[in-house]
This record gives structure tokens, C-alpha cells and sequence, in this order.
């Protein structure tokens, strides 16, 4: 295959656009939660918004003050309506869960799986990575724990330097430690994923321990793919960001197009990763093994060539039927 020359990063690529339908399916699942989710408190501030003096400034303009002094009006309580928010929310994010499973398995095969096998694996492994996702808490906590004291002694530190500058340098150092180690917990947990569906594992803390062992087998490569795939997603959600906080706010369709491709972009580069992870490991870890196999037979480096073959074994003779005693 043409894959096969590629690095993982772009072979992770081919393989995502191959197996595109499963991204447009999520992005219409995200869409459909996020409208779903949004409608009451959109209703709600567009009523508002037409019975107020704040609309004409949030209208024309955004204006910070006038969206405080609007939540704080009673008959707008966006933050009543913020819970239906949450709960879309809560549902996507199962949802990513219950599929992750299906996607995997796609990307593994490289075929696209008709609906009762996708959602056969799905289903197959949906509290498999339910406990994972719940073993992940750990180590994240761990990593938000690491933050936490980094911009504390930042914090300590920028008050004490003579520079104003030196606390901002220092936090923004922290806040990137912090992404580089929740990216690293991040690759471990997609490759336990993986592997999962590879050697259809049942044991996650097995798995887990397997999985910390062959990351860090590899961890300079496999860091640095999910770090060129994370760039490209930080990467065009800053520009994205960058566009729409310029756009007027009157261009309510071009805005609700920018940050549904800015939505599109995060997801695309979600699933890259897992793309990406799959053929990496079917390219490595998947190789190692095979390798590691105890052959019972002599490897075939250690058979001499030039000695003749030993001549197979014949069956015995047979001895034809017993002939009767002489004399009777």
C-alpha cells in the first residue's frame, strides 16, 4: 500500500479521509446537540435583546458591560437556561464514547463497516472505555495538580521579580507544561484504546500498564505525531477565533459558518489522532509482537544450507498375511 511509505502522521491523514464518512456523521451529531442545546437561551436573548437598551450596543457591537447588565436582568436568566446546555453536552460526550469503539475498529480494518458491525463493536467495548475514561481521571488530576503549584510559585515569583513581565512569562510557561503533560496522558489513553480493540482486551488496568510500556517505548515518535496533530488544532482555532471576534456582528450567517468549520477543524483533528495512533501501531507495536514469539523449530538463519536434507522416513514394511505352520 501507498500508506506503508508514509509516516504515521500522514498515513494517520490518508486514513481519516478514506474512512471520512465517520467524521461527517460525528459533526452532524455535534451539531444537532449543540442547536438542541442552545435553542432556549438563544430564544431567550433574542427576546430580550428586542425589549432592551442593551440589544442596540450587543446588536452593533459586542459590548462587554451591556452583556453582564443583560444576564443580570431578570427576565433573561440565560443562566436558568444554561442547563440544557450542559446536559447536550454530557450526551455528546457519551456519544463520542459509544463510537470511539466503531471507529477504531473501521480504522484497524480500513473498510467501511455497515451499521450493524459498527455499532456491534461500539457496544462491544462502550464499558471498556467507559472504565477507562474513569481511570483517566487520575492521571489528569495529577497533571491539573502539577499545574496548580506551577502557577502558584509563578504567581510567588512574578510578585517578588523586579520585571512586571516576569509572572506573565512564567504562567504562560506553566500553562504550556500543562498542555504537554495532558497530551501525553491523552497519547497513553488512545493507545490503551487501541490496543483494546486490536487484542480485544478485557482487563483496562492490564491493558493500561501494556499500553504505558509500549508508549514509553516509543514516546520521542509518538509525542511528537500527536504534537504536530495538536498544533494544527490549536493552530486553526486561534486563527478561527482570531476571524470571528473581527467579523460584524450583523453577519450572523457567516459567523455561525466560521465557527461550525472551527468545530469541524477540532473534531477532524480528534479523529486524526486516533487515525494516526491505529497505524502506528499496527506498524510497530503490532510488529513487536509477532517478534517476540518462542519458535519451537530452528529459525530458519540457523539451518545450514550447504548440508543435504535429511532423507524422510519411510513407513515400515509390510509384512504381508501370516502363512499357516508347516505340516498342517
Amino acid at each position: 500500500m501507498a500508506d506503508d511509505q508514509r509516516g504515521p502522521v500522514a498515513a494517520g491523514f490518508s486514513l481519516l479521509w478514506r474512512r471520512q464518512g465517520v467524521l461527517w456523521w460525528v459533526f452532524v451529531v455535534n451539531l444537532l446537540c449543540g442547536a438542541l442545546g442552545a435553542g432556549p437561551a438563544a430564544i431567550r436573548t433574542a427576546h430580550a435583546l428586542s425589549h432592551s437598551l442593551a440589544g442596540q450596543k450587543l446588536t452593533n457591537g459586542f459590548d462587554l458591560g451591556m452583556f453582564i447588565e443583560l444576564l443580570r436582568l431578570p427576565n433573561v436568566d440565560l443562566w436558568r437556561y444554561s442547563t440544557s446546555s450542559y446536559v447536550f453536552a454530557f450526551l455528546f460526550f457519551l456519544f463520542m464514547i459509544l463510537v470511539t469503539g466503531g471507529i477504531l475498529e473501521s480504522y484497524r480494518q480500513d473498510r467501511r463497516l455497515n451499521t450493524g458491525d459498527f455499532f456491534a463493536a461500539s457496544g462491544a467495548f462502550f464499558w471498556r472505555f467507559v472504565r477507562l475514561m474513569l481511570l483517566s481521571i487520575i492521571p489528569f488530576a495529577i497533571v491539573g495538580m502539577i499545574y496548580q503549584a506551577l502557577s502558584k510559585a509563578a504567581d510567588h515569583i512574578g510578585e517578588r521579580a523586579i520585571a512586571d513581565q516576569v509572572g506573565i512569562f512564567l504562567g504562560w510557561g506553566a500553562m504550556l507544561i500543562f498542555l504537554l503533560l495532558a497530551l501525553w496522558v491523552r497519547l497513553w489513553f488512545d493507545i490503551a484504546e487501541v490496543r483494546a480493540v486490536a487484542q480485544n482486551e478485557r482487563g483496562m488496568w492490564r491493558n493500561l500498564w501494556k499500553s504505558w510500556r509500549i508508549t514509553c517505548h516509543d514516546s520521542r515518535h509518538l509525542f511528537r505525531i500527536y504534537f504536530c496533530i495538536s498544533l494544527v488544532a490549536w493552530v486553526t482555532l486561534v486563527i478561527g477565533l482570531v476571524i470571528w471576534a473581527h467579523l460584524p456582528p450583523t453577519s450572523l450567517p457567516l459567523s455561525f459558518v466560521l465557527l461550525e468549520l472551527i468545530v469541524f477543524a477540532q473534531l477532524m483533528t480528534r479523529l486524526w489522532q486516533l487515525a494516526s495512533a491505529t497505524t502506528w501501531y499496527q506498524r510497530h507495536a503490532e510488529v513487536v509482537l509477532v517478534e517476540t514469539v518462542i519458535y519451537t523449530t530452528p529459525h530458519p538463519e540457523e539451518i545450514d544450507e550447504t548440508s543435504p536434507p535429511p532423507a524422510p522416513e519411510l513407513p515400515p514394511a509390510d509384512p504381508g498375511p501370516e502363512l499357516p505352520p508347516a505340516g498342517t
